[in-house]
C-alpha cells in the first residue's frame, strides 16, 4: 500500500521543521497491512482459539485411538492375607478357622470397539494361582483364550455421536481461529486510526505552528508600521500559543495511541513512538451481495457452532430416551478353561468353554419420569435449532447493512478527499493574502479551521473505510481484496 502524500507547501513545512527541531523519543514507522499481520498472530484471542483448536484436535486423535485395537496387562501379586473366618457347620454352629492365602493373577487383554453398533470385542488369556498356606497347597485356574462378544441392544450409543460430532468440533475450532485472526486485524484497524488520528492532530498542530510563527512574526512587522492593530497581533500570539499547546496533547495522544498498539501485540511498551503510514485508498473492491451471503454460512464458526448445538441436543435427546427406555444386553463368547494343581494341562489339554447371556431390562412403571425427560430434552433440540435459525438470520442482516455501507462510505471517501484538499489549497492562498494585507485575519482564521475541520473528516471517513472492510472480511473470513479465503 502507497502512503498517503501531503500537499506540497505542508510536506516543505514539515520537512524544515523535523529539521530545525530534535526529538527526545525516536519513532518507528507502521502500515495497517503489516498491523494486522502481526495481530492476527500476536493477540491473545488467536493464542487461546490456536490452543483451543489444538485441543479439539488432540480429543479427536485420542478418539481415533480409542476405536483401534488396544491392548492391556493386568496383574495382581501377590495379593495376600492371613485372618479368621466365619464358617457355618452342618449343625448350624458356626465355626472359626485360620485362612492364610495368596491370591496371584495375571491377565493379557485385547479389546476392540465397534464405534457403529456400540459393541465391544475383547480376546483375553488369563491365569490365576491360589495358594492355601494353612492346608499347605496351590490350585490354578486359567483361560489360554477366551473371545468375548458384548452388544448393547436399544441402547444409547455415545461412540456413533462422538463420531459426528468431534470432527465438527474440529472444524468449529478452526474456523473461530480464523474468526479471532480476523478479529484481531479489526482491532488492530481500529487501534491504528487512533493513531492516524493522534497522528492527524500532530501534523495539524506542527503545521499551524510554523505557520503562525511566520504570520506573527510579518504580523508583528505590521504591527510596527501600524498596518494592523493590538487586536490582531493579540489574535495571532493566542493562535501561535494554541497550536503548541494541541502539538503536546497531541504528542500525548500518539503516545497513548503507540502504547495501545504494543499492547495488543503482547509487547512491552518501551516509548517508541509508531508513525503511521496512510493505507492505499484507491481499492475499487466491489462486493456481490449473494456471494458475500454464501462465503458467511459457509464460513463464520456462530453458524456451523449453531448446528453443533443442535446436533448435541439431538444427542441428549437419544440418550434420555434410550437410558429410560427397553434394553437388551447380548454376550456371547467362547474360548478354554481348565483348573488343577498343575499349570501345564491348562494350556496342553484345556477344556471347552462357551457363553450365552441374554439381559433383558423393561420399565413397568416410571411415573412419567421418561417422558417428562424426554419432552425436556425435545424442547432443548428445538431451542438450539431457533437459535441456530436466529444466529444465521442476525449475520445475514449484519452483513448486508455492511454492504450497504461499504458502498456509501466509498463515495464519501473520494469526496472528503477532494474537500481536504481543496481547503488545504484555500488555507495557502488565504495565508498568502494575508501576508500581502489582502485580506483581514478574521478570514484567515476561517480558512485555516476549515482545513483543520476537513482534514479530521478526511481521516474519520478513510477509518470508516477501512473498518467497514475490515468488518467485511471478518465477517465472511474472505480477502476481497486478493479474492481469497482469509488467512491464507
Amino acid at each position: 500500500m502507497t502512503p498517503y502524500k501531503l500537499p506540497g507547501p505542508i510536506l516543505l513545512t514539515l520537512l524544515l521543521t523535523t529539521l530545525l527541531c530534535t526529538s527526545a523519543r525516536a519513532q518507528e514507522s507502521v502500515t495497517l497491512e503489516i498491523l494486522q499481520e502481526q495481530a492476527a498472530v500476536a493477540a491473545i484471542d488467536v493464542i487461546i482459539a490456536r490452543q483451543q483448536l489444538d485441543a479439539a484436535k488432540l480429543e479427536f486423535d485420542a478418539f481415533g485411538a480409542s476405536m483401534k485395537p488396544r491392548l492391556d496387562l493386568v496383574a495382581n501379586f501377590p495379593n495376600y492375607f492371613r485372618t479368621s473366618s466365619e464358617v457355618t457347620q452342618n449343625d448350624g454352629t458356626v465355626a472359626f478357622r485360620e485362612v492364610e492365602i495368596n491370591n496371584s493373577f495375571v491377565g493379557l487383554f485385547a479389546r476392540q470397539r465397534i464405534a457403529s453398533t456400540g459393541g465391544t470385542i475383547t480376546l483375553e488369556s488369563r491365569l490365576q494361582r491360589t495358594d492355601n498356606f494353612v492346608q499347605d497347597n496351590k490350585f490354578y485356574n486359567g483361560s489360554p483364550l477366551r473371545l468375548i462378544y458384548r452388544q448393547p441392544i436399544l441402547a444409547f450409543n455415545p461412540w456413533k455421536w462422538d463420531r459426528k460430532l468431534l470432527p465438527m468440533q474440529v472444524t468449529v475450532n478452526e474456523r473461530q481461529l480464523t474468526a479471532a485472526r480476523a478479529g484481531a486485524a479489526l482491532e488492530a484497524t481500529d487501534r491504528f486510526f487512533d493513531l492516524v488520528s493522534a497522528d492527524q492532530e500532530r501534523l495539524i498542530a506542527e503545521v499551524n505552528k510554523v505557520a503562525n510563527e511566520q504570520l506573527y512574526t510579518v504580523a508583528q512587522e505590521r504591527y510596527e508600521l501600524g498596518k494592523i492593530n493590538r487586536g490582531d497581533l493579540v489574535q495571532l500570539q493566542l493562535e501561535l500559543t494554541s497550536a503548541e499547546q494541541s502539538l503536546l496533547r497531541a504528542k500525548r495522544l500518539v503516545g497513548a495511541a503507540s502504547a495501545a498498539i504494543y499492547r495488543l501485540l503482547g509487547k512491552a511498551y518501551d516509548r517508541i513512538l509508531l508513525r503511521p503510514q496512510l493505507p492505499e485508498t484507491e481499492v475499487k473492491t466491489d462486493i456481490d451481495t449473494d456471494r458475500a451471503i454464501t462465503l458467511m454460512q459457509q464460513r463464520r464458526p456462530e453458524i456451523l457452532a449453531a448446528q453443533q448445538r443442535t446436533l448435541e441436543a439431538e444427542r441428549e435427546e437419544d440418550r434420555v430416551r434410550r437410558d429410560l427406555g427397553p434394553r437388551i444386553d447380548l454376550e456371547a463368547g467362547f474360548g478354554f478353561v481348565r483348573n488343577g494343581e498343575e499349570i501345564a494341562p491348562i494350556y496342553s489339554d484345556p477344556k471347552n468353554e462357551r457363553i450365552l447371556s441374554v439381559n433383558l431390562s423393561l420399565p413397568i412403571l416410571d411415573w412419567g419420569e421418561r417422558k417428562a425427560l424426554t419432552k425436556r430434552a425435545a424442547s432443548a433440540r428445538g431451542l438450539a435449532e431457533e437459535i441456530a435459525r436466529r444466529t444465521e438470520l442476525e449475520l445475514g442482516t449484519e452483513l448486508v447493512q455492511l454492504l450497504e455501507q461499504w458502498k456509501t462510505v466509498q463515495e464519501e471517501l473520494r469526496l472528503a478527499t477532494q474537500i481536504k484538499d481543496l481547503a488545504t489549497e484555500r488555507f495557502e492562498i488565504s495565508k498568502e493574502s494575508y501576508e500581502l494585507g489582502a485580506i483581514p485575519l478574521s478570514q484567515l482564521t476561517l480558512a485555516q479551521q476549515a482545513r483543520d475541520q476537513n482534514t479530521r473528516a478526511y481521516a474519520s471517513t478513510l477509518r470508516a473505510y477501512w473498518f467497514t472492510y475490515a468488518q467485511l472480511a471478518r465477517l465472511t473470513l474472505w480477502d476481497f481484496i486478493n479474492d481469497k479465503p482469509l488467512g491464507n
